[in-house]
């Protein structure tokens, strides 16, 4: 009831401060096309209100008392007229300029130079909008030659700004309308893209996640669940995105084309990139007011969701079964473990482990589950991997594991490399132990 009623007296100040005396909060350069509007980058436009819950600015367009509501990174910070004039000059040199993508993977780097930190990484074709030019490091190719290009800042349809080396980089220039004057982008014929469209908009979208996930045959219970996508809202007029906790929804009166296979929902965060009929980027400003990018693809009808994470479930529940069913697990340096059922343990005098593997606050007693997978190099080795958390530590304790019929062998993970909930390598210099039934 509170953010219905706060978001009810947002609305009511918005349209109070924009029918009373249109007061401005300044003017900002417009650093994306919108077409539909017939603006372009580089244009000053006034800016009346900032909305921090939905993330936009509402403007008023030239020439006109009609209001609209761009995303904030489409916009630069609002300035006075003559401030705003002056920083113009900054873009002027790249006004109209784009640049479409080369190669996948071209990283967006925080600063121009090579090493720098990647804040984004570009598909193929994908456009962005190049602001300006830098002096940056020089980029060495293999054969010791210098790369002849220049570093450009350069925005994404997402928001992320940062550098990237012009040699990958397809430059053009639009005129008014978004039309591609100069260049050699090739537009897909309309039909063409309307039946992709079509199809996107109808198709069940997944994390990109989970085709990994199928293809190496690690069902990871952390980051699959059955509600995690992206919806177009193609029947409901409400696009939604649920992933790895994040969940965000607008509803939207429309989907518009801003660029090459790039469109918007109307009134909304969300942009999605169209790459093929299987996977798509979906921009969009979170609830932190940063702009994120997820690549969802379409799965198989094969597969059924619920039905993977049931058979992973069970097969989890199956492998602890094995060790419940064993009464106690020796040994005489590092004492006795009991898997107690339901997910419990004992673990007496194991104190050669502290305070290296195992907390020096830890009881001997806690909860133990299978959390991550093993990657395929190592099922060869283990079983899997146990995760221990000890009463009085809030620490987990990670474990490889092999049950025999002689008894059960524990091996330090806490050096190991688990990338994406799956153990990819073992420890450097693991203890290991040994368990005797």
């Amino acid at each position: 009831m509170k953010r219905i009623f706060l978001a009810l007296a947002c609305a009511l100040a918005l349209t109070t401060l924009l029918t009373s005396c249109r007061r401005s909060i300044g003017y900002s350069i417009l650093l994306w096309d919108i077409p539909q509007k017939n603006l372009q980058d580089g244009q000053i436009v006034k800016v009346y209100f900032k909305s921090n819950i939905s993330h936009v600015y509402v403007i008023g367009l030239p020439d006109s008392k009609e209001n609209l509501e761009v995303p904030l990174w489409q916009l630069t910070q609002p300035l006075s007229k003559k401030k705003a004039l002056k920083a113009a000059q900054k873009y002027a040199e790249f006004q109209h300029k784009y640049a479409k993508i080369k190669i996948d993977g071209l990283p967006v780097r925080a600063d121009p130079v090579n090493t720098s930190k990647q804040k984004y990484r570009l598909h193929k074709d994908e456009v962005v909008k190049i602001l300006y030019k830098g002096k940056g490091q020089d980029v060495i190719m293999h054969s010791g030659e210098k790369l002849e290009g220049d570093w450009l800042c350069v925005l994404t349809t997402g928001g992320t700004q940062g550098w990237c080396f012009s040699h990958n980089l397809l430059v053009y220039e639009t005129g008014e309308g978004g039309k591609i004057v100069g260049g050699q982008i090739e537009e897909a014929p309309a039909e063409d893209e309307d039946a992709i469209l079509n199809q996107v908009l109808q198709a069940s979208w997944r994390p990109e996640s989970y085709q990994r996930m199928l293809e190496q045959g690690t069902i990871d219970l952390e980051t699959m669940k059955s509600a995690y996508g992206f919806d177009t809202g193609v029947e409901s007029g409400k696009v939604s995105i649920n992933i790895s906790g994040r969940y965000r929804s607008a509803n939207y009166a429309g989907i518009t084309k801003v660029r090459d296979k790039v469109y918007d929902f109307n009134g909304t965060p969300f942009q999605m990139i169209i790459r093929d009929a299987n996977q798509i980027v979906v921009n969009y400003t979170g609830n932190d007011n940063k702009p994120e990018a997820y690549t969802f693809v379409t799965i198989s009808s094969d597969y059924n969701i619920d039905e993977l994470i049931k058979a992973e479930q069970d097969r989890r529940a199956e492998e602890m079964q094995k060790l419940y069913k064993v009464d106690s697990f020796r040994s005489s340096n590092y004492g006795t473990l009991t898997f107690t059922g339901n997910g419990a343990f004992t673990w007496n005098n194991f104190s050669l482990l502290v305070p290296n593997v195992i907390s020096e606050s830890a009881k001997g007693k806690g909860k133990v589950s299978i959390k991550y997978l093993i990657s395929q190099e190592l099922k060869g080795r283990f079983d899997g991997m146990l995760t221990f958390v000890f009463d009085g530590s809030p620490n987990e304790v990670n474990f490889f594991y092999k049950n025999s019929a002689n008894g059960l062998t524990l091996e330090d993970a806490s050096g190991a490399n688990i990338k994406n909930n799956v153990a990819q390598s073992q420890s450097k210099s693991p203890i290991v132990i040994f368990f005797s039934r």
